[in-house]
């Protein structure tokens, strides 16, 4: 895949395609090390792979500057820290992906800045989502939260 970094209006910069992706494609796999909770340090960026294990970088994976979307267009179809496209995804379109698939840590949110029609308006981790919104989002979670 091509992919070309950009800075994205109210979210500092985001990951863009430079090629179309059909529905159902591998766009990217997730990078960086296993740490435990414990182990976390303010400077690194981290997604939550399992209760008490995080995939952790300094910021140098291409994948960190995947932005959150409450209307995704990339999701953990196999339950595994690789991305792939929910629907057709045309170049120079910003990939995206739902924080709260891979969330468990109690107490967690964000504002959210996505401007979907479908915006929770606060991210918040799997477990203090709707019934509603997690069945919603199922098919696109990591296995360790369903």
């Amino acid at each position: 895949m091509s992919f070309e970094i950009r800075t994205t209006p109210g979210k500092g910069r985001g990951l863009f395609t430079l090629v179309p992706i059909a529905r159902g494609k591998r766009v990217i796999a997730l990078e960086g090390k296993l740490l435990t909770t414990t182990e976390l340090t303010d400077d690194l960026l981290a997604i939550q792979v399992d209760h008490d294990l995080w995939l952790c970088s300094p910021g140098d994976s291409t994948d960190d500057f995947i932005n959150h979307s409450c209307d995704p267009n990339t999701g953990f179809t196999t339950g595994e820290t690789i991305l792939f496209a929910l629907r057709d995804i045309a170049a120079g379109e910003e990939l995206s992906w739902d924080y709260s698939t891979s969330l468990s840590e109690v107490g967690w949110s964000l504002d959210c800045q996505c401007g979907s029609t479908k915006c929770r308006e606060l991210v918040k981790p799997w477990g203090e989502l709707s019934d509603a919104e997690r069945q919603r989002l199922r098919g696109i979670a990591l296995k360790y939260l369903l």
